[in-house]
């Protein structure tokens, strides 16, 4: 998929349309356990990293969240990953894994608050391998920054606490 709207003077390869909106979020599977360290994606309950031979720090999850954003002309596949996906959700990704595992359907009201969002976003083209898997090509765009245009805009995790209020 050629990139129509690369970007004059910034980082090769990316592509930063005018304004997209959210059309769908995965948020049953949104995050994984990384090192630290070496940024190494780790099996979920690894204790430490394999690669690195370190204990300390401890893997910390990380986000991992896949969209569907459209853009004046197509629809596109992205990923977001920790910094892009925070400043949508509003949390670190094992806070928000903690909040679902509490409150049942909120995975789900997340992917609907997402839903409609319209939003500034710079895109990197697909890289023609995932360095650390014996896949096949990513055919995901990834979000290198993401700006939300909407005033008043709430990160997702506000309105899931009001949806989800405490119990005492």
């Amino acid at each position: 998929m050629p990139l129509v709207a690369c970007t004059d003077g910034g980082e090769a390869g990316t592509w930063t349309p005018p304004f997209c909106t959210i059309v769908a979020a995965d948020t049953s599977d949104f995050s994984y356990l990384s090192c630290p360290r070496c940024d190494l994606a780790l099996p979920n309950g690894a204790a430490s990293c394999f690669a690195c031979g370190g204990g300390q720090p401890a893997p910390a999850r990380v986000y991992r969240l896949l969209l569907s954003l459209a853009t004046h002309d197509r629809v596109v596949p992205v990923v977001l990953f920790n910094r892009a996906a925070r400043t949508l959700m509003g949390c670190p990704a094992d806070e928000l894994a903690r909040f679902f595992a509490a409150h049942p359907g909120s995975a789900r009201a997340a992917a609907e608050a997402l839903r409609g969002e319209m939003c500034r976003v710079v895109l990197r083209a697909p890289a023609a391998r995932n360095k650390r898997s014996a896949g096949a090509a990513d055919e995901r765009f990834r979000a290198v920054s993401v700006v939300p245009l909407r005033d008043g805009f709430r990160p997702v995790v506000d309105a899931l606490r009001t949806m989800y209020p405490r119990c005492s």
